[in-house]
């Protein structure tokens, strides 16, 4: 297990209501479910940065895959989930079928 470090936050009174009615609905502790969340956001803020990287050109889907520790399928499940269109078009496959009859 990792090593445990204790942190103050001052939170909204709506926030911790939600957080406990989760709490409650997870039967769990709230702390629990405040790591889980915390964990959660940073691995969708790693996803979504090496994402933008990815439609900006900077990295491959591969790369993107490898950054996050995902898989290129649960990169690119995540790429739809997130509303992702691809830029390739049927004029780009067609393009790339004529080339290959050669």
């Amino acid at each position: 297990m990792s090593e445990l470090v204790s942190l103050g936050i001052r939170l909204d009174k709506k926030v911790v209501e939600e957080l406990n009615r989760i709490a409650n609905e997870e039967h769990e502790d709230r702390t629990t479910v405040i790591r889980k969340l915390i964990a959660d956001a940073i691995g969708n803020y790693r996803k979504d940065k090496v994402l933008r990287k990815y439609e900006h050109g900077k990295i491959s889907i591969s790369r993107a895959a490898e950054e996050t520790g995902l898989t290129v399928g649960e990169i690119e499940e995540y790429m739809v989930i997130k509303g992702y269109r691809s830029k390739y078009s049927t004029v780009d496959l067609e393009r790339e079928l004529e080339l290959l009859k050669c």
